[in-house]
């Protein structure tokens, strides 16, 4: 019995390819033969299957959510029933539905290719080549996105620290234990060197290529610190031609191209319109209410925007979207806003957005700004109405409560008045909605040519070719309309300003949380956003790359199934 419940979890769906719509059709022992026999049209649906599982909500979602969730870009708004929750500050539980599901939506697309690429007869044609190709990059890319989530960086003693099972057959009586992070990279390398090899067709930026194993094994050998491998390549994809950035208009409107119209996409999970739109359960619902679908609860955050602002002209400011309140004329209103730091009864810092209506007036031939007639509380004005101006900060004094006795001064800054959900100002992120029209369809991006020169900007400032790094990175900041960097600014570390750029230009793609913490850094979570609830031991403000909560539990459900034991990763 126990061993039919694992095979459930780990049973593989075929599906017939129709166009560019995909239907289900089940795998049988039929298909066996077939494959052996190099019958195209079979390990062609096969192969399908394991596309269209990509789309499937909660493997699409969790991917995204650990990577992007777990980093500093994101503040949540108020609180959510929604496991993503756990995901977002590292207060882990065992029984996640978030990373069950992904542990068991990964493991099928696995057995998939495993059965493909245990029967498939290398050789026998250059289709049946390629489809061989296409399910070892599938494999290798799974079996990474596996590691980094439930293994610690391989920076870390990947020779002892445990990732998860290598599972390379597609049979039901094999139950591998855990196996070490290491020992997972080396397959996923192993994998994605013969994918390279075996490719010999471009199907499209919708189906792996050769010049999608050489990106992603840019990206491993990143991860891995293998810096000459890295750069190698990243310029063999650089150098392909096969793609090209977008131009800034265009670029402004990423999420809204399919991926076949995006020369910049090496590779894209595609969303069929009208028939995948995941509408309010999509990735992008989370991050804006579009046309009125969407959650709208998780807003770019402060330090993210203040990177952002050093650069008025970045016109990745398009990703971002404020919700401004307009007034009866359609105009944006002014505010005053701070942030105010706050001890619950727990002693945890919290932080908090506060601010409220002003309206400038001129008097004497200077701006000042006055108060609403009736403030919030304790927005009740010292001596006037109008924000007093010292040393030239623009200050309020306040009450701490409607009756307190003293008032506290606050410097503030004057902004344009947002909509908010409790308390938390909107900054929309539009970077995932939008596709062809549709409010919250979008095809995944999970490699593009803009990654490939960042991959190659670290990997030349770890090897100390400071020149060659700064070259990489003014690629992307001139597309972005910023200046480009002669040198590095003094008191400026060069990794660290690759870092920064790599940060605003993947921001919303799931890679932040990885990237903070394989290279070592630590995560400084003290800007407003509800992960700063709970009790002073659960809260996490400050994450450390060395602290148990960087990697994720295994889910509870997978470890009461498994034949063998699993161990679980320290709670």
């Amino acid at each position: 019995m126990r061993k039919k419940i694992l095979y459930a979890l780990f049973a593989a769906t075929a599906l017939m390819a129709t166009s560019c719509e995909l239907d289900e059709k089940p795998y049988n022992m039929a298909d066996e033969s077939s494959v052996a026999g190099g019958d195209v049209g079979t390990i062609e649906a096969i192969t399908s299957g394991s596309y269209s599982f990509l789309k499937e909500e909660y493997y699409i979602k969790p991917m995204h959510y650990v990577g992007e969730f777990g980093g500093d870009n994101i503040a949540l708004s108020g609180s959510t029933t929604d496991n993503l929750m756990y995901l977002y500050n590292y207060q882990r539980i065992p029984d996640s539905y978030q990373t069950s599901y992904f542990w068991n939506r990964s493991y099928k697309i696995i057995v998939n290719a495993n059965k493909i690429i245990s029967l498939a007869k290398e050789g026998t044609s250059e289709k049946v080549d390629q489809f061989l190709g296409e399910n070892y990059f599938l494999r290798g890319w799974l079996y990474f996105n596996l590691s980094n989530i439930f293994g610690r960086p391989y920076a870390q003693s990947p020779e002892t620290n445990l990732s998860v099972p290598l599972k390379l057959s597609a049979s039901m009586d094999d139950f591998p234990a855990r196996t070490t992070v290491k020992a997972v990279y080396e397959q996923v390398v192993k994998d994605l060197l013969k994918a390279e090899q075996l490719m010999n067709q471009d199907r499209g930026n919708i189906y792996a290529s050769k010049t999608a194993a050489q990106a992603l094994l840019s990206r491993v050998y990143l991860y891995m610190g293998e810096n000459k491998l890295a750069e190698e390549y990243a310029t063999k994809v650089i150098d392909s031609g096969k793609y090209s950035l977008l131009g800034a208009e265009d670029y402004q409107k990423y999420s809204t191209f399919t991926p076949e119209e995006n020369s910049e996409t090496i590779f894209a999970i595609k969303f069929v319109k009208d028939k995948d739109d995941l509408h309010w359960y999509s990735v992008g619902s989370m991050y804006a209410n579009i046309d009125g679908i969407g959650w709208g609860e998780m807003y770019a955050s402060l330090p993210y925007r203040q990177l952002l602002d050093k650069n008025p002209s970045d016109i990745r400011h398009a990703f971002i979207e404020p919700q401004y309140i307009l007034d009866g004329n359609g105009k944006k209103q002014y505010c005053f806003m701070f942030i105010e730091t706050v001890k619950n009864s727990a002693g945890v810092e919290q932080r908090f957005f506060r601010f409220d209506k002003v309206t400038p007036e001129t008097v004497n031939g200077v701006t000042k700004y006055k108060l609403q007639a009736t403030p919030k509380a304790p927005f009740k004005a010292y001596k006037d109405q109008y924000l007093a101006e010292e040393e030239g900060k623009l200050v309020l004094y306040a009450k701490q409560a409607a009756d307190a006795a003293d008032f506290t001064r606050y410097e503030v800054a004057i902004d344009y008045l947002l909509a908010d959900r409790a308390s938390y100002p909107k900054y929309y992120v539009n970077k995932c909605s939008r596709q062809e029209g549709q409010a919250q369809l979008w095809s995944p991006v999970v490699l593009r040519l803009a990654e490939m020169y960042l991959n190659r900007a670290e990997a030349r400032a770890k090897q100390g070719n400071t020149g060659g790094a700064l070259q990489d990175v003014n690629v992307t900041r001139e597309r972005a309309q910023i200046p480009a960097y002669t040198a590095v600014p003094q008191g400026t570390d060069i990794l660290d300003l690759v870092l920064e750029e790599r940060r605003i230009e993947l921001a919303f793609e799931g890679h932040r949380k990885f990237d903070i913490f394989r290279n070592g850094k630590t995560l400084d979570r003290r800007y407003p956003g509800t992960h700063d609830r709970g009790t002073a031991a659960a809260v996490k403000l400050i994450v450390e790359p060395t602290d148990k909560a960087v990697i994720e539990l295994i889910p509870q459900r997978e470890i009461n199934a498994y034949p063998v034991p699993l161990v679980q990763n320290p709670l």
